[in-house]
């Protein structure tokens, strides 16, 4: 199966969101640009409305950023464009450590409530932007932004370490 294909099973169960961005939002750029995507199918996503809207991704509610992200990784593939602004801060947004404490609320919002097959999809999405020469997004911050993925797909797997319960002797 290529690439497109795998983004669009992993992301199949997703349902367009009511609402793009939450609640009682601000005038801002952000919710301006994700306002743009309204009622939008994912699978609609084109690079020139990314370009044109690059700020939506921090503007949409958590279940819009995991509904639109699949069209993301799709429209820059599609269309060959790893130079995409909203490539970038996608992978600025991965390229944490690996400590989920560390993690913000934005970040916990969305990127842990993808599932496992999400996570290996956006996965190949990053592999598939350090295919290029010269590379778009520095090679260090697709490894980290790798790994973060990894980590997030193998979360329900993880047991804390003080969770254990220890044999009696």
């Amino acid at each position: 199966m290529n690439i497109l294909g795998f983004i669009e099973d992993s992301f199949r169960h997703r349902s367009r969101p009511e609402r793009v961005v939450s609640g009682d939002y601000p005038p801002t750029e952000l919710h301006t640009d994700a306002l743009a995507f309204s009622g939008m199918d994912w699978r609609e996503l084109t690079c020139a409305a990314l370009q044109n809207h690059a700020d939506a991704v921090f503007g949409f509610s958590p279940e819009a950023f995991c509904y639109y992200l699949p069209g993301v990784f799709s429209a820059g593939i599609r269309e060959d464009r790893p130079d995409l602004l909203v490539n970038g801060s996608l992978i600025m947004m991965l390229d944490r450590g690996n400590a989920p404490e560390s993690w913000d609320d934005f970040f916990r919002a969305r990127w842990p409530t993808l599932t496992s097959a999400e996570c290996e999809a956006t996965q190949k999405w990053i592999l598939w932007l350090e295919e290029f020469e010269p590379p778009a997004i520095e090679d260090a911050s697709l490894s980290r932004a790798f790994d973060t993925m990894d980590l997030l797909a193998h979360q329900s797997a993880a047991i804390p370490i003080a969770g254990r319960s220890r044999k009696s002797r």
